[in-house]
């Protein structure tokens, strides 16, 4: 008889499609305990240009912040406290600096340990996120080296439909939203601090910010050019998920809901 495999959670889809909404509402069902899999959201700093949840965080964590300290090591991380969003645990979020390297593979390993961890508190653990790469390389036991390992868990991925143009409305409010918010100021920061030249700074948002500061670009220009590059990442994230067969497609919770009672 084969061994049965721990069952996990992804909940995946286009940026601004409601992804991560959605993983709350389903972990609030569940017992569900979130890990984010998205690499802009491991930066420390990198808060509105990634639209990073906003929740309330241990006190331990805020200390080692004012610290200013370095993680030497990916097994450093495996000890940090969560971020408490309307009242589900995120893991994954501000692991290292944006001048620090981290991989898919550094993403792995971190995800396994705290899907081990959450699966001893007898809770659920969920991949909620839009890298897709970190995604399946937890679900396919990508070994970064060669071929795929053997599976370790029993996975239900979950992808929300939704209009593309509705995303681009989405996506076109979410940076008029970012703007609002103080975006110009967070790059400034976080140029003065580690420069644009990090691989972190080389996201979305961040790089055209910075192109503006830099002289190449009026800022009205700027966030034009955020708001396309968006569209066309969400581009990218439709031809990489439609390629999985693997994945349920569900407009909204109550049908994502039903698939996860029939598979838990």
């Amino acid at each position: 008889m084969s061994k049965k495999l721990p069952k996990i959670l992804a909940v995946v889809g286009l940026t601004a499609s409601g992804k991560s909404s959605l993983g709350i509402q389903i972990a609030k069902e569940i017992g569900g305990e979130i890990i984010a899999a998205d690499s802009r959201t491991v930066y420390r700093g990198m808060d509105i240009g990634t639209a990073k949840p906003v929740g309330e965080k241990s006190k331990s964590d805020l200390a080692i912040e004012r610290q200013g300290q370095k993680n030497k090591n990916i097994s450093e991380l495996f000890s940090e406290k969560s971020l408490t969003v309307e009242g589900i645990p995120h893991w994954g979020l501000d692991l290292v600096n944006p001048d620090e390297h981290f991989t898919a593979a550094d993403f792995k390993e971190y995800a396994e340990k705290k899907i081990e961890e959450i699966l001893k508190r007898g809770n659920v653990p969920m991949l909620v996120g839009g890298t897709g790469l970190y995604v399946q390389g937890v679900i396919d036991n990508f070994t970064f080296e060669k071929t795929m390992g053997e599976p370790k868990y029993d996975a239900l991925q979950l992808g929300i439909m939704i209009d593309r143009e509705v995303v681009y409305d989405r996506i076109d409010a979410r940076v008029d939203k970012m703007i609002a918010e103080g975006l110009v100021d967070e790059v400034r920061g976080l140029r003065d601090k580690y420069g644009c030249e990090t691989k972190a700074m080389t996201g979305i948002g961040y790089r055209q910010i910075c192109a503006f500061f830099d002289g190449y670009l009026k800022l009205r220009d700027a966030i034009a050019v955020v708001k396309l590059e968006t569209r066309h990442y969400a581009k990218r994230q439709t031809t990489w998920f439609k390629r999985d067969d693997r994945i349920v497609w569900v407009e909204g919770f109550k049908e994502a809901m039903e698939e996860v009672n029939d598979f838990l």
